[in-house]
This record gives C-alpha cells, structure tokens and sequence, in this order.
C-alpha cells in the first residue's frame, strides 16, 4: 500500500525534489505526481476522487497550464458521477488545460484488439467529454495500446491510457505527442507525453556587398 512515508523514502531516489498524491481506495485510484522545480514550477490546484488537477508554470513557453493526472474507474456506477467533475473542473479553468492518465474509457474501435468487439456505447463517453469540452486526444508515437490482458488462449489490448489536450492547450503544445513505453510487470504500460516546444528563430542571412569602391 502507498503512503506518505514510502514516498519520502522512493522520490528521492527517482531524481524528483517534489511530489504530491491521492492515495488508493480498495487498492484503485491512487496517483502519485512527481516534478523537479528546475524545470518546471507546480503547485497542486485541487484533489478530487481519482484527479489530482496541478497549476504547472513552463519557463519554456512562458505559460502557465493546468495538468491533471486522471485515474477513471472502471466500476460502472462510479463513471458517471467521475465525468461529472471532470466537466465542471473544465467550466471555471481559463488555463490551458491537458489530461493525462487511465480514462478507462475507449474513443473507437481501433482502440482494441483481441476478444470481443464492445458495444457501441462503449465509445460514447470519452467522444462526449472531447466534444464537450473541446479537445482531442494527442497523438501517438509508436504502439497504440496501453492495456493487455490474457482471456483463455487471447490476448487483448486496449487502449485506456491517453493524453488529452483542451484546444488551447494543443495549440501551446502543437508539436506534443505521446509515446508508450514496454509491458513489463503490470497489465498497463508507462506513457510519455513529450511536450518540446519549437522556438522560430528568424532566418540568418548572409550579408554581402558590392565591391564598388575597390
């Protein structure tokens, strides 16, 4: 089980001066943020059951933006009132705002592979939320899926950890994608959201003259 005393004793040796968390209920839900004020500057904005929403500064781009680390659950009855929060934290931020985490939640059908194909209505959700508050997911570098697990002799992969860029936010970050990490001893694989900025720089040229005066 996580707790404030085994974090004291990991993040340090991970390279990260700061971190903030949510701990699990009944083993799920739990988040746990870690930064480096070196690069950026973070302060924790709000908790809520399975979102830790941060305020996070970036020297780079010289803008602040809210990022949310998002564990959804999977559990039915819990979906609902989840989104729920989600949309009206998206009514008062005037930040930019991304999402990143397990959405448990699948956007189309090429999101899963192996086993049964799930009903339509299994996409509704996460498209509803994108339309809603205008975002899309960023794109990905590499394998899509995220999740796999052994049914009898199928495997099955989905894809339920994403990154979400509000409008605004992708056009702050219009070059940021995503890239998945390798299975190794949990059924999700770890996802990086690459965010580099490319500075314009306006074009050298050469200066020449004409020798009129030789």
């Amino acid at each position: 089980m996580v707790n404030e005393k085994n974090l004291l004793c990991i993040v340090p040796s991970l390279g990260f001066d700061h971190f903030d968390y949510i701990l699990p209920s009944s083993h799920s839900g739990g988040i746990v943020v870690l930064w480096c004020n070196n690069n950026i500057h973070a302060s924790i904005l709000l908790k809520q059951p399975r979102a830790l929403h941060m305020l996070i500064y970036d020297p780079v781009s010289a803008q602040p933006s809210v990022v949310s680390g998002i564990y959804a659950p999977a559990q039915a009855n819990q979906k609902a009132p989840f989104w729920e929060r989600l949309l009206e934290f998206n009514a008062v931020i005037n930040s930019s705002w991304c999402l990143i985490g397990d959405f448990n939640e699948l956007a189309n059908y090429n999101e899963k592979r192996g086993g049964q194909m799930p009903a339509p209505s299994r996409f509704t959700r996460l498209t509803k939320f994108l339309s809603d508050i205008n975002a899309e997911s960023v794109k990905v570098n590499g394998c899509l899926f995220t999740w796999k697990r052994q049914y009898m002799s199928n495997l099955i992969y989905e894809r339920l950890d994403r990154a979400i860029a509000r409008s605004d936010w992708g056009q702050l970050y219009s070059n940021a994608f995503l890239m998945h990490g390798c299975f190794s001893c949990s059924d999700h694989c770890p996802i990086i959201l690459n965010t580099t900025i490319v500075i314009e720089r306006s074009k050298a040229y050469a200066f020449r003259y004409q020798n009129f005066w030789a």
